[in-house]
């Protein structure tokens, strides 16, 4: 029996079955002379905890369950990888899954993570056609706290400032050119994190008496904002048009796309068009000319959304609370910065 076999281990080691209960679960704030004891027990009598079993019995666990687009995608591994350390030192074990971006599959995962009984659920919803009625049932089962973009106003979400954001890139370009153009999502007004970008663009554009002009984005097979999607829109609008004197791309992987284009033709990035970014994903400072970008807090964002569920759970679920947090600039050479990079300040 597990009880059984987990009061053994408690009575041999002299800790309550709570401590040897926490250990098993991956508490790291357990004293490590403590954990050691019990995991060369457990090793011992060849015991391995069924944590499956166990929530079945429970009807909980101490899974955190995270579910993004696409685990590749360099800004949300980071976000998986922070989440991850951060719930573990809180006794909590991550499981995370790839929906991309496909309502059908993340429909089947929700259900899934839901069979596992986790204990909250940190989710990037699909773009295009949730099932709104089977987020809400999930959400009035277990803590649902949705990241990057939501789509339900009145659940709880963490989110960055996607517009502010925008509006500070966009206001850096114009101090060096009034020819600023933005590189759109594919998914266009559908993605709701990159039509806040649009926004934040279009109106800076505006309030600085300036025309506002949107690269073509239909000449790529590709169905999501990665580097190809931004190489090959930008190959074909530079066959077709005059290069913009700068450039505002949604993302970081778009804009490195974009680059690789423009150096194709003889442009040269930082100097003949100015290319800016969003995220600043690992490559960033490493790519030449270096990228300038908007730092979005992936840290903050992370660790948010972990305390976000952690506080859903001990208070009750669906509270319906909103984190917004802000991004920074930071310029590089990719708009004409020399150096290492420089941290720019938000306007207050």
């Amino acid at each position: 029996m597990l009880t059984t076999t987990m009061a053994k281990i408690a009575a041999e080691a002299r800790l309550s079955r709570y401590t040897v209960s926490k250990i098993l679960n991956g508490d790291l704030r357990v004293k490590p002379r403590n954990r050691d004891l019990v995991l060369s027990l457990c090793e011992k009598y060849g015991y391995v905890p069924n944590h499956h079993a166990v929530s079945l019995v429970r009807g909980t666990s101490n899974i955190l369950a995270i579910l993004v687009p696409y685990i590749t995608d360099g800004f949300y591994s980071e976000i998986i990888e922070t989440a991850e350390r951060y719930a573990a030192a809180r006794g909590f074990r991550t499981i995370y899954q790839s929906s991309y971006n496909d309502a059908r599959v993340e429909a089947e995962i929700l259900r899934g993570f839901l069979a596992l009984k986790v204990s909250a659920l940190i989710m990037v919803p699909v773009v295009k056609n949730p099932d709104i009625r089977l987020h809400r049932l999930i959400s009035a089962q277990i803590p649902v706290i949705y990241l990057d973009r939501t789509v339900d106003p009145d659940a709880s979400a963490v989110l960055n400032d996607n517009e502010l954001s925008a509006a500070v890139m966009t206001g850096h370009l114009l101090q060096k050119t009034r020819q600023v153009a933005f590189f759109d999502s594919f998914y266009g007004e559908q993605n709701l994190t990159a039509l806040a970008r649009r926004n934040g663009y279009r109106k800076t554009m505006a309030l600085s008496g300036c025309t506002a002009r949107f690269m073509a984005t239909d000449n790529s097979a590709e169905q999501q904002d990665n580097e190809r999607y931004g190489y090959e829109n930008m190959k074909a609008s530079l066959k077709s048009s005059p290069a913009p004197e700068a450039l505002f791309c949604v993302t970081d992987a778009v804009a490195l796309g974009a680059m690789r284009a423009a150096a194709e033709i003889g442009l040269v990035p930082g100097r003949d068009i100015l290319i800016g970014g969003h995220d600043n994903l690992h490559f960033a400072p490493f790519i030449s000319p270096s990228l300038t970008t908007m730092e979005q807090p992936k840290k903050e964002l992370a660790e948010g959304s972990v305390d976000m569920a952690l506080e859903m759970m001990q208070r009750g679920k669906g509270n319906g609370q909103t984190r917004i947090y802000q991004s920074r600039l930071i310029i590089r050479e990719s708009t004409g910065g020399t150096g290492p990079a420089v941290a720019g300040s938000l306007p207050a």
